[in-house]
Formats: C-alpha cells, sequence, structure tokens
C-alpha cells in the first residue's frame, strides 16, 4: 500500500517542478505529462507540449469512498491507514499529526466504524446461501463402518485414486543443476497431482451434497416392487442424472421441478385446446362436459346404451348355389332307364 500511495500522491508538474496534492492537468497527447493548475492557467509550454493540446483534469485522491457528511476523502483514508499501520493501534495522536486535516478523535472514530465494525454491518451483496455448509453425512455407524467412514474425521477410509501420491513422492528439487525440460517435467507432475485432489475433494462435496449414502442404503431397504417415481419422472430424473455434477442438490432438484412442472402445463394446455375445438369456453362447460363423459362411459360399459358408431355383429352366411331338379325321360324307356340316366347325370329321380 506504500508503494501505491507515494504514487498516486507523490506527483510533481513538469514545468515547476512542485509537488501537486490536489487536482493536476494531464496532457493526452504527451505521455506522463502532468502540470499544476497555476501552470495550466498561465498556458505553460516545454518540450514537444503545446497549450493547445487536449487535456482532462484528474484527482485520484479527492473523491470520497464513503457517502455521507464531512466524508473523508481517498486520501485521507490510506493516510489513516499508512499512520495505524505506523504508529499501531491506540496512537490516535500521532496518526492525527499524519493525517493533519483530522483530530485524533475523529481519526479513532473513522477506524473503528469504517475498518473494525464494518460499514454494511449485517446487509451485504452476498446471500445468506453463500457461506452455507454442506449438510453432515446422513449414516448410522453400521453403515459408516461398512462404508469405511470416519465421522469424527469426516472422511472416508479409502481415497479416490489412492496412487496418486506416488506421483510426487519421489519429486526432488535442484534449481541450480536441473534443465528446463526438467522442470517443465516436473510442474506437469505436480499439476496432475493437484488435478487428483480437486476431483477428490468434488467427488465428496457430490456425496455429500446429494446424500448419495443415505439414499443407497434407503434403496437396499426399500421393497424393490414399489416404484419411488413414477414412470415419467423417473426417466426424466435418468436423463437429467449427467447434470447433476454441475449443480447443488437444490438447484438440481429445483430443475426436476420445474421441467415436470412444464410437462404438467403443456399437458393442460393440449387439455384446454381440445376444449375449445368441442366449443367449450368456461370451467363450468367444462365440468359439466366431463361429467357426462363419466356418466356415458359407464352406461357403456354396462351395456345400456351402444358405443357410437360400432355396428352389430352379424354372423357370416356361406351362400350356396342351390341346383334345380329335373326330370328326362327317354322314350320307350321305363323307370329303370329313368334312373340310369338320372344316376349318370346326377339327378335325382322320383320315386314312383
Amino acid at each position: 500500500m506504500t508503494d501505491y500511495f507515494e504514487k498516486v500522491t507523490n506527483v510533481s508538474c513538469v514545468y515547476c517542478q512542485e509537488d501537486i496534492n490536489n487536482v493536476r492537468v494531464q496532457c493526452c497527447e504527451c505521455p506522463d505529462f502532468d502540470i499544476c493548475l497555476q501552470c495550466f492557467a498561465v498556458g505553460a509550454e516545454i518540450g514537444q507540449h503545446k497549450n493547445d493540446h487536449p487535456y482532462r483534469f484528474v484527482d485520484n485522491c479527492s473523491v470520497s469512498i464513503f457517502a455521507g457528511k464531512n466524508a473523508w476523502t481517498a486520501r485521507e483514508h490510506v493516510t489513516l491507514l499508512e499512520a495505524a499501520e505506523l504508529y499501531s493501534y491506540g496512537n490516535w495522536d500521532l496518526v492525527a499529526k499524519a493525517v493533519k486535516t483530522r483530530t485524533a478523535e475523529e481519526c479513532k472514530e473513522e477506524f473503528v466504524s469504517k475498518y473494525l465494525n464494518g460499514n454494511i454491518e449485517d446487509e451485504g451483496p452476498l446471500s445468506h446461501t453463500a457461506l452455507s455448509k454442506l449438510a453432515p453425512l446422513d449414516a448410522t455407524p453400521e453403515e459408516a463402518r461398512v462404508l469405511g467412514y470416519k465421522p469424527h474425521r469426516d472422511d472416508f477410509e479409502g481415497e479416490y485414486n489412492p496412487e496418486a501420491e506416488h506421483l510426487v513422492s519421489d519429486l526432488q528439487s535442484d534449481d541450480h543443476e536441473e534443465s528446463d525440460i526438467k522442470k517443465a517435467l516436473k510442474l506437469a507432475i505436480v499439476d496432475m497431482y493437484v488435478r487428483s485432489l480437486r476431483e477428490r475433494q468434488r467427488r465428496k462435496r457430490i456425496v455429500r451434497d446429494f446424500q448419495l449414502v443415505a439414499k443407497y442404503f434407503d434403496n437396499l431397504r426399500r421393497d424393490p416392487t414399489k416404484p419411488l417415481y413414477p414412470k415419467s419422472e423417473k426417466e426424466l430424473r435418468d436423463g437429467m442424472r449427467p447434470i447433476a455434477q454441475y449443480l447443488t442438490s437444490g438447484e438440481h432438484e429445483g430443475l426436476i421441478t420445474s421441467l415436470l412442472r412444464e410437462r404438467e402445463l403443456r399437458h393442460r394446455l393440449s387439455e384446454l385446446k381440445r376444449y375449445r375445438n368441442l366449443g367449450i369456453t368456461s370451467q363450468e362447460e367444462m365440468i359439466h362436459y366431463e361429467q357426462h363423459m363419466a356418466f356415458k362411459k359407464q352406461n357403456i360399459k354396462q351395456g345400456k346404451i351402444r358405443r357410437k358408431n360400432k355396428l352389430k355383429f352379424h354372423r357370416r352366411k356361406n351362400h350356396v348355389a342351390v341346383r334345380k331338379r329335373f326330370r328326362v325321360r327317354q322314350r320307350g324307356g321305363g323307370a329303370n332307364s329313368l334312373r340310369g340316366i338320372s344316376r349318370n347325370l346326377h339327378i335325382d329321380a322320383p320315386d314312383e
């Protein structure tokens, strides 16, 4: 902070070489060209700088950081912090001498109110869930023993990728004798180890956040014949499972709830369109229509009325052509000849 304070405050005029403690004028064409207001007022020119060059006013330390009556400037706050660091907390007389524009009581009050107690109090830009901790792992002692979970240490016996430590266990650093290639190789190995540590923490966070251990044992105790979710909801949850690693448990559950709500609204919208096509435009008409359809379906089920556009069942008839019977007589022939002819012609002869 000292370097920054000196860089901001120790600015001298290029023309008269006097220190500039207030507003200064900076040339927009000449690099690093600052002059005081007095030299600017008389139109001072030096080197390549001309008084008709574009300019701007600069005052980095006279702006008040905290609003209010008799507010301190940025320069006064920087001086206050530097003096408090130099003379220690409590030596307000020496701090006031360094600030020059404030009394010892004002320095103490400003330091305590702005830097010890804070000016935002209990309100701030952070939400109440920004610093919320993960819920403890919900597991019985028997379940924890099976999993190798140590509740007092809040960790597991077995780590993810336990061979990761072997990457860096034999590394030795010798900056004087190593080449750039060996240094780059060792840095790459360390980076691999750091990635493994981050992956461990990510997996532990997911297990804790989604309570996977409790859900695992609940599934073992649950009756497999009774589904936990309806079929459509289960398919949706299975499809959204890969996205869970990028969200918290609350965010993921909120996303599932929103998608289910969207599906319900789409189904309801299709129903309303169907009612509109039937000429139904009010809630009372919808209720009356549904009651009428339920009553009609019940009567159809009981067989009291015939379903619309349903034909009566008729047994199929096989139509057979009936052969006409006729008699053929031969001249001079008797009954026997008539029977013979009819037998050959497959014609039944009448009985005499």
